[in-house]
């Protein structure tokens, strides 16, 4: 079946950065044919208005390095081969349901608000499975596999997920192409919070790259990767290791540091949590986030964080705060809002946090939960 790029309104607003029609971006091979459809999805938020009715004007294709010669489709609202007006760029990630064009566009909307579009490009690349009919030479990753890092089931030789982030963020930071940038904000809500806080800790490349700060925000994730065993203890007060007996494999990668393989396993525990105890991670919650719309984790290892993605967060965020207090983190609660990327990307502490290079002050960098500010609906 023959699927486009979901579709959505468009917005008659002023181009983000330059016009449409979009050329392929090549990292390491030559140019590729057209990317692989993508799919019909609901969207809320409107596209800017140079991306087409469906989001086919703002279509790019990433060829990766590496031996499989595979790519990756993304969204972007500038060509990926440069400008001299960018000077931040946000790698937005999609959801369980792997619809780039809904994050681009909640993204996109954000930065609208915020009035930085002149100097922000949006990225939205899309982790693809053989429910999203690839193009030939398309990684592919199981539905589940690409949140954490997995390497792709097709090509056979194909890259980690997070090895693609690896990729995206260099060719970002490449002065050649966008002189300017001096910030990347790696983002995602739901499955793409679950990628981002995953990425915070194992990702390699933002520690290579020269003058350009990565900072990351994980919005309503369904689990966390856990720096140590310990977890909510059941009567409430603190945490403590569970039982072994009542969820065997609670620590396992990907909630926790044990068993890691491929990507994930390139660092001991140890350099994992120095990795992410130095990076700039902002965790959003919805406050009313707090039942499960249907794709809520519910395996038992994901339950020991929590009953609901709102806890889990809370849960995460202060086990942090006892164990690494000195680390650039803090948590954005934001009233009045569920499991709503549109919602929580546009409300005022996330769009300061986004675009306002709000990050806990050189000279307090203890992670506090921030005054969520003014209710948003959703």
């Amino acid at each position: 079946m023959d699927r486009r790029w979901g579709r959505a309104r468009r917005r008659g607003s002023r181009p983000s950065v330059v016009p449409v029609g979009f050329a392929a971006v090549v990292l390491g091979v030559g140019l590729v044919g057209p990317v692989g459809p993508v799919g019909i999805y609901p969207v809320r938020a409107e596209l800017p208005s140079t991306c087409g009715e469906d989001g086919e004007d703002c279509e790019q294709r990433i060829t990766l390095g590496g031996s499989s010669g595979s790519s990756v489709a993304v969204l972007a609202n500038a060509p990926l081969s440069g400008s001299e007006s960018v000077t931040h760029a946000v790698v937005v990630l999609h959801g369980t349901g792997r619809n780039p064009v809904s994050a681009f566009a909640a993204m996109t909307a954000a930065v609208e608000k915020a009035g930085v579009a002149g100097r922000t490009l949006v990225v939205a690349p899309q982790f693809k499975s053989d429910e999203d009919d690839p193009a030939d030479g398309e990684a592919v990753w199981d539905d589940d596999g690409w949140k954490q890092g997995d390497a792709a089931l097709k090509p056979k030789g194909g890259p980690s997920s997070f090895a693609v982030m690896d990729e995206i963020v260099t060719m970002l930071a490449d002065r050649r192409r966008f002189a300017g940038l001096r910030r990347i904000t790696v983002a995602g809500h739901s499955a793409g919070g679950q990628f981002a806080q995953r990425y915070a800790v194992f990702g390699q490349a933002p520690d290579t790259l020269d003058g350009v700060r990565v900072d990351y925000l994980a919005a309503n994730p369904s689990s966390f990767v856990y720096l140590d065993a310990a977890r909510p203890a059941e009567d409430g007060e603190g945490f403590a290791e569970p039982k072994a007996s009542d969820c065997a494999d609670y620590d396992r990668y990907k909630y926790g540091l044990a068993e890691r393989t491929g990507y994930a396993a390139r660092l001991t525990a140890e350099q994992a949590v120095a990795t992410y105890t130095a990076r700039r991670v902002t965790i959003v919650n919805g406050a009313e986030d707090t039942v499960d719309n249907g794709n809520l984790d519910t395996d038992c290892e994901a339950n020991l964080q929590g009953p609901n993605r709102l806890a889990r967060g809370e849960a995460f965020h202060e086990r942090m705060r006892a164990l690494h207090p000195d680390a650039p983190h803090r948590r954005i609660v934001v009233p009045g809002v569920d499991h709503d990327k549109e919602a929580l990307y546009g409300s005022a502490p996330v769009v300061e946090a986004l675009f306002g290079g709000s990050a806990p002050a050189a000279d307090d960098r203890r992670a506090t939960e921030q005054d969520p500010g003014e209710p948003h609906g959703g």
